[in-house]
């Protein structure tokens, strides 16, 4: 009889090993590969195994040819005839979705029917069905959303998971993971939180961005909102999701955000202290936005600078000149001094000529002539009419104002100006009218 020296020592079941404490969660994914390979190799002389899996194969060969013969059909149908309001890819990626729904439902037929050829407890069936529900999860976010490498990146982390859950080797995983430590400063961060942060990182900022773009879409395309309030609640939503997906993300590393107060309150002071001009550029940029004094395409006048305004920004604005120069102003400026805006309520403009004739000329004669100039102008406006009139009595000629409006101050005010002066010495000139020579030139003329 041989001694108890010589038994062999019996293996620890996984059970055993998942409750110590002490085992080195390397070594656990070891061991608890090799029982399930031994349990497999074992089930392989069984022949209740083939038959279980028969069925499995037949669930999942049935779905697969079902849905391939549903999407053919229906194919066939939209090229026979072609949807009119609506694309065809509309009805066609669903489809997609019908393979996987169609194996859940035969699995779930057959489960009742395989387990009782089960020889591994019934994992086999059961272990599909979760794979098979992770590919249905996976194909709608392949289906769902549309920035191609967030997609396959979210559904390769379901299928991953889906296979660990369905070989039960997910707590296995997650216990390695979680061994595998690093220290940073005074915090300990681990695989797996780093793991959590990355998927964690690329779905909130997915989520964060199609938020963003979601409103930025609404906001453009509705008609209640002005531009520039548009703009300044898309820019303000931007910083705040992207602002919480990273604070979601610094919480999944296991990282304290409270320690971000100290670094605000320090950001705070050195705003007060040494960014005082941009704080008050970035406020008045903000009021700008919000008060709508000027906006995108006013004509503007600004401490000597007349030009269009092309770009609101939050710390300057941008404007062209009539010569093409691009002027940056900064928002301060617009805000604490005078600013003339041609066109905050409405793009009309007057202009102003005045004109001086000698005394031996018809007054009456000479604004009926100045009005029919204006008046057949393209651009001087109708409604209010053009008006002239005699302001002043000068020492050798009499002083004479013609006002008229223009529609659209943005196209310029000098070349309807010296058209309609142009018209105004062309008819004085037919009819006799004369305009005295300024003084500086009769004494050039004298010398």
């Amino acid at each position: 009889m041989p001694s108890s020296s010589n038994i062999a020592t019996p293996m620890p079941s996984p059970t055993v090993m998942e409750n110590s404490v002490h085992v080195d969660p390397a070594v656990h994914i070891i061991t608890k590969f090799d029982h399930r390979r031994d349990e497999l190799l074992a089930s392989f002389s069984n022949p209740d195994f083939y038959v279980e899996w028969l069925l499995i194969g037949a669930a999942l060969a049935l779905a697969w040819v079902v849905a391939l013969l549903v999407r053919k059909h229906v194919q066939k149908r939209l090229e026979a005839h072609p949807p009119k309001h609506i694309d065809a890819e509309f009805i066609l990626g669903p489809l997609s979705l019908l393979g996987p729904v169609l194996a859940l439902l035969y699995l779930s037929v057959i489960k009742p029917m395989a387990e009782n050829f089960a020889v591994i407890g019934g994992d086999g069936t059961d272990g599909m069905i979760q794979i098979c529900f992770a590919w249905l999860i996976a194909k709608s976010v392949l289906l769902i959303v549309r920035t191609r490498p967030v997609a396959w990146f979210i559904a390769f982390v379901i299928m991953l998971v889906g296979v660990l859950r369905a070989t039960k080797f997910i707590k296995s995983v997650v216990a390695y993971l979680k061994s595998i430590e690093f220290d940073i400063g005074k915090y300990q961060i681990s695989m797996l939180n780093i793991v959590h942060g990355i998927v964690i990182l690329v779905v909130v900022f997915w989520i964060a961005g199609l938020a963003s773009r979601t409103l930025e879409s609404f906001l453009r395309h509705s008609s209640r909102l002005s531009y520039n309030a548009r703009e300044l609640i898309v820019k303000f939503f931007k910083i705040f999701v992207y602002f919480i997906a990273l604070m979601v993300t610094m919480s999944a590393l296991g990282i304290d955000i409270t320690a971000f107060a100290v670094f605000g309150g320090a950001l705070g002071v050195g705003v007060g202290l040494g960014l005082q001009k941009v704080t008050a550029n970035f406020t008045s940029g903000i009021t700008l936005l919000m008060e709508k004094s000027i906006q995108i395409g006013d004509l503007i006048e600004v401490g000597g600078i007349t030009g269009r305004v092309r770009q609101l920004n939050i710390r300057y604005a941008l404007i062209t000149t009539s010569d093409g120069r691009d002027v940056m102003i900064p928002n301060e400026e617009l805000v604490s001094t005078r600013v003339t805006n041609w066109t905050h309520t409405n793009s009309e403009a007057r202009i102003d000529i005045t004109v001086n004739v000698d005394y031996k000329s018809d007054p009456d004669k000479v604004i009926a002539l100045m009005l029919e100039a204006a008046s057949e102008n393209a651009v001087c406006l109708k409604d209010p009419p053009p008006s002239c009139y005699l302001r002043v009595f000068g020492d050798n000629a009499m002083q004479f104002m013609l006002t008229f409006w223009i529609s659209e101050v943005r196209d310029g005010r000098m070349k309807p100006q010296s058209e309609v002066m142009i018209a105004i010495l062309e008819k004085f000139r037919k009819t006799g009218i004369g305009i005295p020579c300024p003084a500086a030139n009769n004494q050039i003329g004298n010398l």
